[in-house]
């Protein structure tokens, strides 16, 4: 069974609230630039 198109908004919308969430403890480094591109690519498929 699929998911319709606002489950899974609510699904990445859920996941990038907590992406953002460790960001903003995570010191500054390599893994934490990875982690802010997976976050804006996040933010990129809710906003396509």
């Amino acid at each position: 069974m699929g998911m319709t198109d606002k489950q899974f908004s609510g699904f990445i919308r859920f996941i990038l609230d907590d992406v953002k969430e460790v960001l903003e403890t995570m010191p500054d480094g390599k893994e934490k630039e990875k982690l802010q591109k997976v976050a804006d690519n996040l933010q990129q498929t809710l906003e396509d």
